[in-house]
């Protein structure tokens, strides 16, 4: 799990900057690295959402991790995904799950569909959430500005990638 957080770590360090045909995956912050953790009134630690999934991954739910507030992004929301099913080299499907991706509060909110439940408890997000903390205070990762469903697929590109696929 700590290779699948690194890949992603590294992707969402890069891909904040990349541009996707017109739509920008990403945005890191310019300025001010502040966060404060922060309460929303639509999307509560441990609320259970269904979201526009991929084809295929119907069953996948996001989990609400936490919630940060940034005088420069505004709200991130961090999820947990899980139930996906990406494909190795062979393009034999592999059960995966990640466990911290952070998105603008926009991204999740056109994704999301309804909220299902809260969770007895959470999915272990730390980790990444505190590498990604530390890459976001020296402006080295930012937030996802695209739907779950899109950043799903660009979390399983690059670990593809990762382990050599491509």
């Amino acid at each position: 799990m700590k290779r699948l957080t690194s890949f992603i770590l590294v992707f969402a360090t890069i891909a904040v900057l990349a541009v996707s045909g017109l739509a920008q995956v990403g945005v890191l912050p310019k300025g001010d690295v502040r966060l404060k953790q922060a309460i929303d009134s639509k999307f509560r630690v441990g609320d259970i959402w269904g979201y526009k999934t991929r084809p295929g991954e119907e069953g996948s739910r996001l989990v609400v991790v936490r919630v940060d507030k940034s005088p420069e992004l505004g709200i991130i929301v961090h999820v947990a995904v899980d139930s996906l099913t990406w494909k190795d080299c062979q393009n034999n499907p592999v059960p995966e799950s990640v466990p911290h991706m952070p998105f603008a509060h926009k991204a999740v909110e056109v994704s999301v569909t309804k909220r299902i439940a809260t969770a007895a408890s959470l999915p272990d997000y730390r980790n990444g959430y505190e590498e990604w903390r530390e890459a976001y205070s020296k402006k080295h990762a930012g937030v996802y500005v695209i739907s779950v469903e899109d950043a799903v697929s660009v979390a399983e590109k690059t670990w593809r990638s990762g382990i050599g696929c491509e």
